[in-house]
């Protein structure tokens, strides 16, 4: 009975990942489809995605690397690090292109997000905007600390 219970706090755990990681692509698609719609709004929004997720990953890399007081996964030679964070990010971008944006998955919550109160919604996309925004700068402050560290 007990990996039952588990198996389904681990679904409803997935669900509601898949919820906010769909949410957030809803909102940016929305942002560009409004500001110009010429049918590139979902590849816009994967790109704003992935990059968002890509800077939380070098954040978590840095703060690990912060916590060990040694670099970790952030090489030297630039040729390493492009080699293995370019690697990052075409897996990155490709889980998002398979969890979003194939056969439009997101959508399977498209019509719970439409119908939040306008408030709600606008509150949302702040929260969402607003997220991006702090992860790029976050990312970037751990990171310049990151570097000073030995490789």
């Amino acid at each position: 009975m007990g990996s039952l219970s588990s198996a389904m706090r681990l679904s409803f755990i997935g669900r509601s990942f898949a919820r906010t990681h769909a949410y957030s692509f809803y909102v940016i698609r929305s942002t560009f489809k409004s500001l110009s719609n010429d049918g590139l709004e979902d590849w816009k929004a994967l790109l704003v995605v992935t990059v968002a997720m890509l800077f939380a990953a070098l954040e978590g890399v840095a703060a690990v690397s912060i916590a060990l007081q040694h670099r970790v996964l952030l090489p030297d030679a630039k040729q390493s690090f492009r080699m293995l964070w370019g690697t990052v990010a075409l897996s990155v971008a490709a889980i998002n292109y398979y969890t979003l944006v194939n056969r439009r998955r997101w959508s399977t919550f498209e019509r719970e997000f439409q119908h939040r109160s306008k408030a709600t919604r606008l509150m949302g996309g702040f929260v969402v905007w607003a997220s991006m925004i702090l992860i790029a700068a976050v990312a970037r402050w751990m990171l310049s600390l990151a570097w000073m560290l030995p490789g």
